[in-house]
């Protein structure tokens, strides 16, 4: 594999990823994430690199999705702890599937919306306020960036109980139906802030 498509994102274990974000949460509470214009953002912003596997057509143990809270990439299955997952459609284009069209969480369904035609990957320097689509598939191309707004359980303390996030695409393995990409996760509760560095808001 090239040096360039290494994986930044790692993607931790059941337990681990249970008590990150439990970990998340309770400092987000320390930390007054209710109103993201009088509160301070304790965690940086940075651009990583992610490889993910197709939905189908790829093992089932296979890193599928992202996981906002931990900044990781993630295997879909029954228990729903992903908000995006991605899989490739018939004509080669990359899809993008929020956790309630996978299937039915029987712990309750979160809102997770995808935001498309806002620009190149590095000039979307905020989340947009609105013109999100919810529990619906999103199709972009590759180079197409797209801004995730997914409510979190984490931040269910928070006043805008949401994470933010861009991504793109940058090149597909359709024989191994895989993807190769980059992304940006603010994981400071109700910040849409997606430059580099400390989030101002």
């Amino acid at each position: 594999m090239k040096l360039a498509h290494t994986l930044l994102f790692r993607r931790p274990a059941g337990p681990q990823r249970l008590t990150l974000v439990a970990l998340l949460a309770a400092m987000c509470t320390v930390a007054a994430c209710d109103d993201p214009y009088t509160a301070k953002a304790s965690y940086v912003n940075s651009s990583q690199a992610f490889q993910l596997y197709a939905l189908t057509g790829t093992a089932t143990n296979l890193s599928s999705a992202l996981l906002l809270p931990v900044k990781s990439v993630t295997r879909v299955d029954g228990t729903f702890a992903f908000d995006v997952a991605f899989d490739i459609n018939a004509a080669g284009k990359i899809m993008v599937i929020p956790a309630n069209v996978v299937g039915q969480n029987t712990n309750g369904a979160r809102a997770v919306g995808v935001a498309t035609n806002i620009g190149s990957y590095a000039a979307i320097l905020e989340a947009p306020l609105g013109g999100y689509t919810f529990d619906s598939v999103t199709v972009v191309s590759v180079g197409q960036a797209f801004v995730i707004k997914a409510q979190e359980t984490a931040c269910g303390g928070s006043m805008t109980p949401y994470l933010y996030a861009k991504a793109v695409v940058d090149s597909l393995d359709l024989t191994k139906r895989t993807m190769f990409g980059h992304a940006t996760i603010n994981i400071n509760c109700g910040f849409r802030s997606l430059r580099d560095g400390l989030p101002a808001y």
